[in-house]
């Protein structure tokens, strides 16, 4: 059987562990118990939207029990590449983002090399590096179960944790503005004084439908960011135009460029912290789908 409150359970006694070994001063096997228990709040997050999601497709009795119809134990479960696949592109993990995966990814080979290599990964990593997002990602994977780091954690633990996302936000915020301050310092210098209104006034060209186009918050012209789908709305035609089908959707923001000022926000922890939205809603247009011709002319 696969069961949510098992995984759920199972990641708790693992960042306990972890805990443990990080108050004896093993910050090693602090961070080896962390990524294991990471891997499984997240099978834990799939398993909460349904257990097939974390059933491996070459071991079809997986399914069967995923959906209670069989009590083998003749199957697998997915990867942790797969796990954190998922994770952002099929359950919309809410600030889940290509940054937030490769993080994840990253702590999971460290595990790997740990467990499965004579290298010894954690030995001499700055947790200063890496725990502040750690924390921040079980924070994601919590809200998506309706849970919060005291459900993982305890209140203290859970303080803690919240205190050292909170510091790495001050910072990487203090990171941001001192980015756009440079890039509106060397636009001026450029040419000279502001930018010439012509050049604020230019709309880029968007290619494709995750893209939009919204204030440049260095220079004030127009910069492109980039989204995933969050949520596809229902198509609906306009009376007016009833050949046309349209869509109302919501991405969240992967990153942001202008090319006014070159300026480059390269995930949603970046473009957040300089105090923009982490979603848009966008109006597309879905092209029909007509059939094909009958091959009789």
């Amino acid at each position: 059987m696969i069961d949510y409150e098992s995984l759920w359970n199972k990641s708790k006694l693992f960042i306990g562990k972890a805990i443990s070994r990080r108050d004896e001063g093993d910050f090693s096997e602090f961070q080896l118990w962390a990524s294991l228990s990471l891997e499984l709040l997240g099978k834990a997050a799939l398993t909460y939207k349904h257990p097939s999601l974390i059933v491996d497709p070459n071991t079809p009795n997986g399914f069967l029990v995923a959906i209670n119809e069989s009590q083998s134990v003749d199957f697998k479960t997915i990867t942790a590449k797969t796990v954190f696949e998922r994770l952002q592109n099929l359950v919309n993990v809410s600030r889940f983002d290509a940054d937030t995966k490769k993080f994840c990814m990253t702590l999971a080979n460290h595990r790997n090399e740990e467990l499965h290599s004579g290298a010894l990964p954690f030995v001499g990593m700055n947790m200063d590096h890496w725990l502040p997002k750690f924390w921040d990602v079980c924070k994601m994977l919590l809200e998506f179960q309706n849970k919060s780091l005291s459900d993982l954690l305890g209140p203290r633990e859970a303080r803690a944790a919240e205190e050292i996302i909170q510091a790495r936000s001050v910072s990487l915020k203090a990171l941001i503005e001192a980015r756009i301050q440079r890039h509106r310092t060397e636009v001026r210098q450029k040419y000279e004084g502001p930018v010439p209104r012509d050049m604020l006034k230019v709309i880029p060209v968007l290619t494709d439908d995750d893209q939009e186009t919204i204030t440049c918050p260095s220079c004030g012209g127009h910069a492109v960011i980039y989204g995933e789908i969050l949520d596809e709305g229902s198509e609906y035609i306009d009376k007016e135009e009833p050949w046309i089908t349209y869509q109302d959707n919501q991405y969240e923001i992967t990153s942001l460029k202008c090319r006014v000022c070159d300026l480059k926000l390269n995930s949603l922890d970046e473009v957040t912290a300089a105090g923009i939205d982490h979603t848009f809603e966008k109006t597309i247009t879905i092209e029909p789908d007509y059939e094909p011709d009958y091959g009789n002319d």
